[in-house]
């Protein structure tokens, strides 16, 4: 029988732990309840709970099992106060203490002086215990910061999307199905879209699930873009059979095709129901869009070599579209969920970098009638 988890050295209780960090009007609570739902979670479950800590520290450690879980553990030195959202007090199999420290993002972004501050305080703060310190955001793009702040403990990065994974393949009723739930719910996770998912889109409520992953998945990719005059106004849309980040005046749009009906276009291969698209499009009447559609033939030629097949089906029946590329290699389907977001932010980035950097086409794209 698993040992019991205390937090802060009690026996878990959640509704004691979230008491305090009830709604007020001066503070938004949202991270804390996460914080201490999750706490609660690994303490009822330390089965899944030594999973979840050995994908935190990355398999650098043999983890035995969890004694304690401390919350919201205030710290503070000359250079400053911190409060470490969780600080897990392990042992490994050879019996020597371990602290994993977890800075916990919902929908703040992960600072990077926060992170080396964190590290500074687990440096000092047990000299008996081997150490590690764990970023645990939505998004992936935050794993550049565990590189960028190079402190002299352990740190990695892990998403709320791969605790859902763990919490998914556990197969446990009740509590862990519950909190694997509200992390999907709450837009924290990006699921893997599989193939049979594109395939039964049709059906009515796998067809609004698949909408929703593909949505939180694009708005993943929108976060991880590089900023670029075309993406200042960058927006995700759920809209015409596609999600898409839809930027530069609504002139361009690169997303995730799953009804090419509105298109008036095809899947590049049937039996991969979800095309990744480039469009530029415009308000225009039938009568001006060819013209408009030859000016961008630079643009084109820029697609087709970089990927896009930009030609193959007659695709002007829409006469707002002005260029349609599909991508040529088809949607990862067979990636996992981070895997899959990082996939689509290289694709989507260099696609829109390749105008960017062009002061020719940035000069075409800037000739189009925007929305």
């Amino acid at each position: 029988m698993d040992s019991l988890i205390t937090i802060n050295g009690n026996p878990p209780n959640l509704f004691c732990g979230l008491l305090s960090y009830r709604p007020r009007a001066d503070r938004d609570s949202h991270e804390n309840f996460l914080t201490e739902s999750f706490a609660y979670l690994l303490a009822k479950d330390p089965a899944v709970a030594t999973k979840i800590a050995n994908a935190m520290v990355g398999e650098k450690f043999k983890l035995k099992r969890i004694k304690n879980i401390r919350t919201q553990v205030s710290l503070g030195d000359e250079n400053g106060r911190g409060l470490p959202d969780m600080m897990i007090e392990a042992l490994e199999h050879d019996e020597k203490s371990l602290q994993i420290w977890i800075e916990n993002k919902w929908n703040s972004c992960a600072d990077l002086d926060q992170i080396s501050r964190y590290a500074s305080y687990l440096n000092e703060y047990d000299s008996k215990a081997r150490k590690h310190l764990t970023l645990l955001t939505p998004r992936h793009t935050d794993a550049k910061l565990c590189f960028l702040a190079k402190p002299d403990i352990a740190l990695t990065h892990i998403t709320w999307s791969r605790i859902h994974e763990i919490l998914s393949s556990h197969q446990t009723p009740g509590l862990t199905k519950e909190f694997a739930q509200f992390l999907y719910e709450k837009s924290l996770v990006v699921q893997a879209i599989t193939r049979d998912a594109a395939l039964a889109k049709k059906s009515g409520e796998r067809g609004a699930d698949l909408r929703q992953n593909l949505w939180t998945l694009c708005s993943r990719v929108q976060q991880g873009l590089t900023a670029t005059p075309l993406t200042r106004d960058v927006t995700c849309h759920d809209g015409y059979g596609r999600v898409a980040l839809w930027m530069f005046g609504c002139r361009l749009s690169l997303g995730v095709l799953f009804d090419p009906t509105d298109h008036a276009t095809r899947f590049l291969d049937e039996r991969r129901p979800l095309d990744l698209i480039f469009r530029i499009e415009g308000p225009y009447k039938k009568a001006s869009s060819e013209l408009a559609r030859a000016k961008l033939s630079p643009v084109v030629k820029k697609l087709e070599k970089a990927g896009f097949d930009c030609e193959r089906y007659g695709r002007r029946a829409n006469h707002r579209t002005l260029v349609l590329g599909h991508y040529r290699e088809g949607f990862p389907f067979d990636l996992s969920a981070d895997e899959q977001v990082a996939r689509l932010t290289e694709i989507f980035d260099s696609a829109q970098l390749l105008i960017a950097k062009d002061e020719s086409l940035m000069r075409l794209l800037n000739g189009i009638k925007s929305y």
